[in-house]
């Protein structure tokens, strides 16, 4: 029933003969499809999407295996022989602390400090330059020639006439 090779109508006509609702042998069709990805969770994922676990088993299950059991369980899996050629050298650097891998991740993660570095003390520069510019605005908005239109309350000429 889980055959994707099976004739269109198969579920519809292996209904009419046990004679049983289609709906329930699609239910136990789902559940079959179900359990078999339980079992196997990468037989419907595509190898590039595999977890770095399920990359490892491969690996392991596949290392003492001949070219004819080999061939077989890429077919099976979906693999290509190339993508478990790559998951194997992966796999065979994982844990070299000694070799450029370290030399080239120490580099690399210093020249990220120096970029950080540089990037930060761009944006205090350019954040200094926008709150100097605001300040500036401000007092611009806010200068004298904002009194032009009222007078203060201690002039003489508008002094009222119980202060004189």
């Amino acid at each position: 029933m889980s055959d994707p090779n099976a004739p269109r109508g198969a579920i519809a006509d292996l209904a009419k003969q046990v004679q049983i609702p289609k709906t329930t042998i699609y239910i136990w069709n789902r559940e079959l499809k179900d359990q078999i990805d339980r079992q196997d969770p990468t037989k419907r994922t595509p190898a590039s999407l595999w977890s770095s676990e399920a990359k490892f088993q491969a690996v392991l299950a596949t290392a003492t295996m001949s070219e004819l059991q080999l061939g077989e369980y890429l077919r099976t899996k979906g693999i290509l022989k190339e993508e478990l050629n790559d998951w194997r050298i992966t796999c065979s650097k994982a844990n070299d602390k000694t070799g450029e891998a370290v030399s080239k991740y120490r580099s690399a993660l210093a020249s990220e400090k120096v970029r950080s570095k540089k990037f930060e003390s761009e944006l205090n520069r350019k954040e200094k330059a926008l709150a100097e510019t605001y300040t500036l605005l401000e007092l611009l908005r806010k200068s004298p020639g904002d009194l032009s239109g009222t007078k203060r309350s201690n002039d003489l000429p508008f002094r009222s006439p119980t202060c004189k």
